[in-house]
């Protein structure tokens, strides 16, 4: 062989090499570009659910300086938490006459309004078509649909 054609066949291989060295740092980089576009699209995922909890958080924050104001404002009208107690009261639909509808609604305020009702839901509706909340008593009146729910928050001791 000539010098020249072993030349040629050595600058051949050494392409060749070249070539198979390139196509896998390639085929290595398309691996890791593959990875890091899993990765952005994982953090981009995660971005929009934490941004999604944003306003959640704020509207948490603003409920903690909402009660931080309150229990100030307890503290200074001179309230002691542990002289009250509270009984959390549900009521479902029922007809009641307005005297006994009367008396339900007085018992969550107590004698003397001592005590509070601090309402969840709270509805109160005429059972008669021609009745109203206000309007004098009906013949056939059948008194009130009465429903309600939350926490009664009573004294523990006598004023």
């Amino acid at each position: 062989m000539d010098a020249s054609r072993r030349l040629r066949l050595v600058l051949l291989g050494a392409a060749t090499l070249a070539l198979a060295v390139a196509a896998w740092f390639a085929w290595q980089a398309v691996g890791r570009l593959g990875q890091a576009r899993s990765e952005a699209a994982s953090a981009r995922a995660e971005l929009s659910q934490l941004r999604g909890l944003v306003p959640a958080l704020e509207q948490h924050e603003r409920y903690a300086r909402d009660a931080e104001d309150i229990k100030a404002m307890i503290a200074k009208a001179g309230f002691d938490p542990a002289k009250w107690s509270n009984r959390k009261l549900q009521r479902t639909t029922a007809i009641l006459s307005r005297r006994d509808a009367e008396t339900l609604l007085v018992q969550q305020i107590g004698a003397n309004g001592a005590q509070w009702f601090a309402a969840d839901y709270f509805d109160v509706t005429v059972a008669s078509p021609g009745a109203g909340l206000f309007s004098p008593v009906l013949p056939d009146d059948r008194g009130f649909n009465v429903e309600m729910a939350g926490v009664v928050y009573f004294p523990l001791v006598s004023r």
